[in-house]
């Protein structure tokens, strides 16, 4: 598995919502100004090149759904995060975030 790009992201997050949608479903859930069409279409066929999401032919265009949960890009970021920012450690990687006085400072 490989990092999304900040667009790639937006563009799961909504998927993975959806859990399966056509183009124009993925963008009706962006707020104005919404991205254009053909560049939301451009970055599904990198997720599905990446392997992150499937299609299945239904009439004249298709259907996107994820090939991975959310969960399982949580747990591969999480696991990014730990190695490349805290060295391995967990429980630097938990002092970090009991560092901050109350969950809301996280968000």
């Amino acid at each position: 598995m490989e990092r999304l790009t900040p667009a790639e992201e937006q563009v799961m997050l909504r998927l993975w919502k959806l859990e399966k949608a056509r183009v124009h479903d993925v963008l009706a859930m962006y707020d104005d100004p919404k991205p254009a069409y053909n560049t939301t279409s451009t970055i599904i066929r990198i997720l599905e090149k990446k392997k992150f999401i499937k299609h299945k032919a239904v009439g004249k265009g298709f259907i996107y759904s994820p090939k991975i949960t959310r969960e399982e890009y949580r747990e591969y970021l999480t696991d990014h995060l730990l190695q490349y920012y805290f060295d391995g450690d967990r429980k630097e990687l938990v002092s970090y975030f009991n560092k901050a006085s109350s969950l809301n400072d996280l968000l």
